[in-house]
């Protein structure tokens, strides 16, 4: 997001590039955030891993059915990664919550 952020900022040549820079830029950094916090041991931020992962998911969904050969190759490129860290951030969760559950009966 920061690389596709900073490459808008460089092609923009109008305020609109400007700005959809600088919002990549930042989703990027906050994404680097969220990462950084459930390395450790954030559980909220988990939770926001989750979202953005399935908001990530439906977007390459969305791109893939768009008609457009660059938007499908980028998409299935990028498809792996994203469905990985959806799948990976909420059986972490799953795990989390069942955890908690059998320590409570015990």
């Amino acid at each position: 997001m920061i690389g596709i952020g900073v490459a808008s900022w460089a092609a923009g040549r109008n305020w609109l590039g400007l700005g959809f820079g600088l919002w990549l830029t930042g989703y990027g950094l906050v994404q680097l955030l969220l990462a950084w916090r459930v390395s450790r041991g954030g559980t909220f931020a988990l939770g926001l891993v989750v979202a953005s992962s399935l908001l990530h998911v439906c977007v390459l969904g969305s791109f893939m059915t768009a008609g457009d050969s660059g938007q499908l190759i980028g998409s299935l490129l990028l498809a792996p990664f994203a469905l990985a860290t959806l799948v990976t951030s909420v059986l972490s969760v799953t795990r989390g919550e069942l955890d908690k559950a059998v320590r409570q009966d015990a």
